[in-house]
């Protein structure tokens, strides 16, 4: 016996259900037929697409437990600490911190603005 695929009673089953509309008046049923035809039509799309998504879901995984035993590694090597006191202040970021403009003389701390 031949074996009945799925798509061979869809390819039937989608037409009846819109011409089901002339006998039944169920717009819902039209719905479900233009639904399993669009399908039809682009199930070779759908197909491809699941099997390109499924790949880069493989790779992903695969470069994430990468990435997890890089980062492990880097975090026990680099273990710098940055402060204030190393980094010489912009005038943006002195005016944002002391709330005036510091003038060049260091003594000389009078508020300019």
């Amino acid at each position: 016996m031949k074996e009945i695929k799925i798509n061979q009673v869809i390819e039937y089953l989608s037409p009846t259900f819109i011409f089901s509309y002339f006998f039944v008046h169920n717009i819902f049923l039209v719905l479900i037929g233009i639904a399993f035809s669009l399908y039809l039509i682009n199930i070779n799309m759908i197909n491809n697409l699941k099997k390109s998504i499924n790949r880069n879901i493989v790779i992903k995984n695969e470069s994430k437990d990468s990435n997890k035993n890089d980062k492990k590694i880097n975090s026990n090597t680099i273990n710098i600490k940055s402060t204030k006191e190393d980094i010489k202040l912009t005038l943006v970021e002195e005016i944002e911190e002391f709330g005036f403009i510091p003038s060049i003389d260091k003594k000389k701390n009078t508020n300019a603005a």
